[in-house]
């Protein structure tokens, strides 16, 4: 029996291995990453450079990295990080992250400004530091392990990070 029958007989699908949403959330650092590192870049110039630099990676394909994470690949998702059950939480999730992304990259090649820039930007952020608060009490319930502290560590250094950003461009 090879690992697709095994998987059907399971009730699984290879679609609800952690790893694939292991390596979205990979993708979505390093895109949020690339944006912080561009948003550095172009504080040289000025705060409204930094945010509309910024804003596409760290905002748009970030949130649409995360949308595909937790919608498409729920189960997925769900496994990677511990809340198996609550498919629909994570579809929301997603939904959310997808929406603010689609509408900072709309924003970006529309060339709406930096007032729409860092409106996208600190309503992701807010958006981000509140998930995050929910993410740290469910990871102090559950147990803190190196995976959980170094998620912990990344997601706020990039709230931090994306605020910065935003009330530096804001003002």
């Amino acid at each position: 029996m090879d690992e697709t029958e095994r998987s059907a007989e399971a009730g699984t699908s290879r679609l609800d291995d952690p790893r694939i949403s292991f390596w979205l959330m990979i993708a979505t650092y390093v895109a949020g990453g690339a944006g912080v590192a561009l948003a550095f870049y172009g504080q040289s110039e000025s705060a409204a450079k930094a945010i509309h630099y910024g804003c596409p990676l760290f905002v748009g394909v970030a949130g649409i990295l995360s949308m595909v994470r937790h919608s498409v690949f729920h189960n997925s998702d769900a496994a990677r990080s511990g809340a198996e059950g609550e498919h629909f939480y994570m579809i929301e999730l997603g939904l959310v992250q997808g929406a603010v992304g689609i509408i900072a990259l709309v924003a970006f090649f529309a060339g709406w400004g930096v007032n729409a820039e860092v409106a996208l930007t600190l309503t992701y952020t807010a958006y981000l530091s509140m998930a995050f608060v929910l993410f740290l009490v469910r990871s102090l319930k559950k147990g803190l392990d190196g995976g959980r502290i170094a998620a912990l560590c990344a997601w706020l250094a990039m709230a931090v990070l994306m605020l910065y950003f935003g009330i530096a461009a804001a003002v």
